[in-house]
């Protein structure tokens, strides 16, 4: 199995004005605003972080209040043609009493356009979304939800579920993508889509998954898929990820758990960037 190649990492509280190390920096989620900037969310803060992506302390960086129904994010995506952000509730009890993920936007300008619900429901509050994505195709805007495997008819593994944007603003139920058995880890933790290329993480496998996406049918392409492991056995706790580039990602990590060996901690609440071998 291939080993991914570290570019660069550093701790999170050591990148941004005011935090210190004993800061609870609980890193849930990744996605990049430009090719300088990135977005960091926290499933313990309605905060989102702006992180340049040098990796390097700067002024620029710092937090933006993000309110929300829920208290914190599961992950994050943008939308880079309209500036918009994307914060995902995993899941939360709609008014009907029902489990349902939501979806928090909010616009250039940081400001909360809405908070609206995905189609579906969900049985347990901690098995809901785990990753999203943003992608526009022919002129219309759809969300990619990572999900786990929380009921039998999804056989144990877990899927992609892809939403499209109305007229009116709302997310639509579109398609359902099956994850294949090769990508049937031990949980699922982060996900990233760009020019067609998948990226799904594994936190508890403490592996990544890349795989192609065909165009035209949305559908994965059969042996396109490859599996990577982190460059070392300190990386356990991997929860948000994005394409930099075709072969390079970025990365965070989330706060080391009590039951997890002392060397977590080495990368837990960081930041990392990692490239694709050859």
């Amino acid at each position: 199995m291939k080993k991914l190649e570290l570019i660069r990492e550093e701790k999170l509280f050591r990148l941004i004005p005011g935090r210190t190390e004993d800061s609870r920096l609980e890193a849930s989620g990744v996605a990049l605003l430009d090719d300088s900037t990135a977005f960091v969310a926290f499933d313990n803060l309605n905060q989102i972080a702006q992180v340049d992506v040098s990796l390097k302390y700067s002024k620029r960086n710092g937090f933006w209040r993000a309110p929300s129904l829920g208290a914190g994010f599961e992950d994050i995506a943008t939308d880079r043609a309209r500036g918009s952000t994307f914060g995902l509730i995993e899941a939360v009890e709609d008014l009907d009493g029902v489990l349902r993920g939501f979806v928090a936007e909010y616009d250039d300008k940081r400001r909360l356009r809405d908070c609206t619900p995905l189609p579906g429901q969900f049985r347990k509050e901690n098995k809901g979304f785990e990753g999203l994505a943003h992608v526009r195709h022919k002129g219309r805007e759809y969300l990619y939800a990572l999900r786990e495997a929380n009921s039998r008819t999804m056989g144990g593994r877990g899927r992609i579920d892809v939403y499209v944007r109305d007229r009116n603003g709302a997310w639509n139920a579109s398609h359902r993508i099956s994850l294949p058995h090769e990508a049937k880890f031990k949980d699922y933790s982060a996900f990233a889509c760009r020019n067609n290329q998948i990226a799904i993480v594994s936190q508890e496998s403490a592996r990544l998954w890349v795989v192609r996406l065909d165009a035209r049918t949305q559908k994965l392409i059969r042996g396109s898929g490859t599996v990577y492991r982190f460059p070392g056995r300190n990386y356990l706790n991997v929860e948000g990820i994005d394409w930099l580039s075709a072969d390079t990602l970025i990365a965070v990590s989330d706060r080391m758990k009590s039951d997890q060996p002392g060397r977590a901690a080495r990368t837990d609440q960081s930041i990392h960037v990692f490239r694709i071998p050859r």
